[in-house]
């Protein structure tokens, strides 16, 4: 009588190391393929990968410091405004109001369509700034390092 064999439980932890690892170097062939010979190094590509990732993180404004350095907020802020209103005093009205009962309605796709890609831009537009802000954090600290090796006398000789 043979007995049946008891499968070993899978990791799935395990297989989706796995998996990403294989969509991540699909994504670096790609990448290399198009052109973008620098990925062809994986360290740069896997460093690449980890800073836009933190960036993604970084995504909450309070974390970010860019968008305190920016004069006005409606500079690099997208809001579509759907405020109407005349400078007309008398004829203002009628206009404000023909606009609301017959233009609004038959361009309130439009109006909400550009809305959902107005918060697409701006989320970019977050993730953008958090990799500047953490392109900027480690020139930073490099060239603390640079200037703490010059000043030490070493003068950049030698390996880092």
């Amino acid at each position: 009588m043979t007995t049946a064999e008891t499968p070993q439980p899978i990791d799935v932890q395990d297989v989706m190391a796995e998996v990403r690892a294989r969509v991540r170097a699909d994504v670096r062939a790609r990448l290399v393929r198009s052109g973008a010979t620098e990925f062809g190094d994986e360290a740069v590509f896997r460093a690449a990968e980890q800073l836009l990732l933190d960036a993604l993180t970084r995504r909450d404004r309070a974390r970010l410091l860019l968008p305190e350095l920016l004069d006005d907020e409606d500079d690099w802020r997208v809001d579509p405004s759907l405020r109407l209103a005349s400078h007309r005093p008398i004829a203002g009205r009628l206009i404000v109001w023909l606009k609301q009962t017959v233009m609004l309605p038959v361009t309130r796709w439009l109006y909400d369509y550009s809305r959902e890609n107005f918060a697409r831009q701006e989320r970019l537009n977050f993730v953008l700034m958090a990799c500047v802000q953490q392109l900027a954090v480690e020139n930073a600290r490099l060239a603390a390092r640079l200037a703490d090796r010059e000043h030490d006398g070493s003068g950049g000789e030698g390996p880092a």
